[in-house]
This record gives structure tokens, C-alpha cells and sequence, in this order.
């Protein structure tokens, strides 16, 4: 071989310059990008193009928020003005004393009111200004009809405080004082003042419960259709004294039990009556000898 050809075997030789003309064809892709073809992918797209997208997703939940809003602004003044949901009905139960009237009347439910704009907790709340109403609920009812369901108070006695006379519920609650057109019909439960309520009222409450357990345990008896009870008395100490009847017959009954002494009061006054006799005053408070009754006759 000859010296020449052995320096050329041994020689660098450099690559010729590739630069490419605009004339020609384009320059070969970056790696990453003929790995993605190669591979089947698509290259990445741009930095613009991702914003776009997002500036579309973006423009596509505006567009719905905004459409749904407009329906739900759209639905609720329908709901509002709409002839179709004016307050036609109202159901009362559990009322006896009120009705439909005194309802719409009591609870300011305006003529064609919306069942949708009537503040039902108002409606509540002026419902519960009358004394008879314990307890009142007020529901709507589509399309017009109002549901109320009351618990109204029923008066057992009466009782005076302060020189007033007050009606009694069941529950022993002074809630009332009474009207021309309240009931006036009913046992009278004395002996407690108005101070005792300012002093203690929980001591007073239980007195006027007592009141109307002796009445509740007295019209279990025959006697009460006979000589209907007027009064129960309880005095300061507790005893109870029972008037029954137009002519005012006394019972003392003592601090009880009650009921064993109310059976013995009735059978004296049914012998004596047989009699054709009518007892004063019934006397079956005798602690020391509870099965003894002394009569006073008139």
C-alpha cells in the first residue's frame, strides 16, 4: 500500500456542510418528535393552544351556569306571581275552636295570597297569639292549600288571682283571663293568690294539679251527675274541701287519698238522700280513723 493511501486511512475527515436552502426540503424533526411518529403519537401541543382549550372549557360552564340560573330566576317568579299558586284551601286539624276563617283571619293569610310568598313562621307565630293555641304548625300544600295542624288548650276550671278570674287548662296553667265569650261553666279552683305565683310558682302549679286531680277522681263517681262539683278549696295547709251540688254540700277530704274518701262521701250522701235528707257538710278527713265520716245535716 502505498505511504499516501496509509495517511489517508489514519486522517480525520470532516462532514460537509448540510445546511439546508429554503428551496429545499425542511430539516429533519428534533428526536423526541420522530420517536412520537415513529411511535404513533401525536407531538405535544403548544402553550397557546392548551389556554384555548381551557378558555373554551371555561366558556362552556359560564354559558350553563348562566342559563341555569336564568331558568331558576325564571321558575321562581312564576312560583310568585302565578295565579295558579294562590291560597285556596286551608286545612285546620286538630282545631275545635278555630276553623278556616278564624285561621285566615288570626294568621293575617291575605285573600289570593301566594303560597309561595306567605311567611309561614308569621303566619305561626300569630297563630300562637291566642291563649286557646298550645301548639301550631303551618305547611304548604301544592298548588293551594295550607296545611295547619293545631294543639289548642281546653279549659277544666277556673281560678281567680289578683281579683281576676283565669280560665285552667288540662295541664294546670292559668292561661286566660276570662271574657264574655269564654266558657264560664266550669269548677272554680280557690285558695291560691297571685303572690304565691310571684313567690313560688311551681307551688302554686302543683295546688291547682291537685285542684284538678280531686274533680278528675270525683266525675269517675255517679254522685257528679247528681250534685255537679262548684269548687275545689285547697287551703294553705293542703286540705282539700270539695262543694258540689246547687245547695253547696261540703266535702272535706283532708290531704287524702282521695278516692277511698270520696267513695265513703258518696255512699252517706245516697243513704242520707234515700232519707230524703241533704248533708251540710261531709266530714272524711279523719286521718286518725280514715274509715269513719261524720255528716252535719242542714
Amino acid at each position: 500500500m502505498k505511504r499516501g493511501s496509509e495517511r489517508l486511512h489514519g486522517a480525520s475527515i470532516s462532514a460537509p456542510d448540510e445546511g439546508f436552502d429554503a428551496t429545499e426540503s425542511p430539516p429533519p424533526l428534533p428526536m423526541n418528535q420522530r420517536l412520537n411518529r415513529e411511535l404513533g403519537g401525536e407531538p405535544e401541543p403548544s402553550r397557546p393552544s392548551r389556554v384555548a382549550a381551557a378558555l373554551r372549557v371555561v366558556l362552556g360552564f359560564v354559558v350553563v351556569v348562566g342559563a341555569s340560573v336564568g331558568v331558576a330566576v325564571s321558575a321562581h317568579r312564576y312560583a310568585l306571581t302565578s295565579p295558579r299558586f294562590a291560597v285556596r284551601h286551608v286545612e285546620v286539624r286538630g282545631g275545635t275552636l278555630l276553623g278556616p276563617e278564624e285561621v285566615r283571619a288570626q294568621g293575617g293569610i291575605a285573600p289570593g295570597a301566594n303560597l309561595f310568598a306567605l311567611d309561614t313562621a308569621s303566619v305561626e307565630r300569630k297563630l300562637l297569639q291566642n291563649p286557646y293555641v298550645a301548639k301550631v304548625r303551618v305547611a304548604r300544600k301544592l298548588p293551594g292549600t295550607l296545611e295547619v295542624d293545631l294543639t289548642e288548650r281546653s279549659a277544666e276550671a277556673l281560678t281567680v288571682l289578683a281579683e281576676r278570674l283565669y280560665l285552667v287548662s288540662r295541664e294546670g296553667e292559668p292561661f286566660k283571663q276570662v271574657e264574655s265569650s269564654d266558657p264560664v261553666d266550669l269548677p272554680l279552683i280557690s285558695g291560691l293568690e297571685a303572690e304565691g305565683f310571684a313567690r313560688d310558682r311551681r307551688r302554686e302549679l302543683e295546688r291547682l294539679n291537685l285542684g284538678l286531680e280531686v274533680l278528675g277522681q270525683y266525675a269517675r263517681l255517679g254522685m257528679s251527675r247528681v250534685y255537679v262539683p262548684q269548687e275545689v278549696h285547697i287551703a294553705e295547709s293542703g286540705d282539700v274541701t270539695l262543694i258540689v251540688g246547687k245547695e253547696g254540700t261540703a266535702v272535706n277530704l283532708g290531704k287524702g287519698p282521695f278516692r277511698q274518701r270520696l267513695l265513703m262521701a258518696e255512699r252517706v250522701v245516697n243513704e242520707t238522700r234515700r232519707a230524703g235528707r241533704l248533708p251540710g257538710i261531709v266530714f272524711a278527713d279523719n286521718s286518725a280513723h280514715p274509715e269513719r265520716v261524720v255528716v252535719r245535716m242542714r
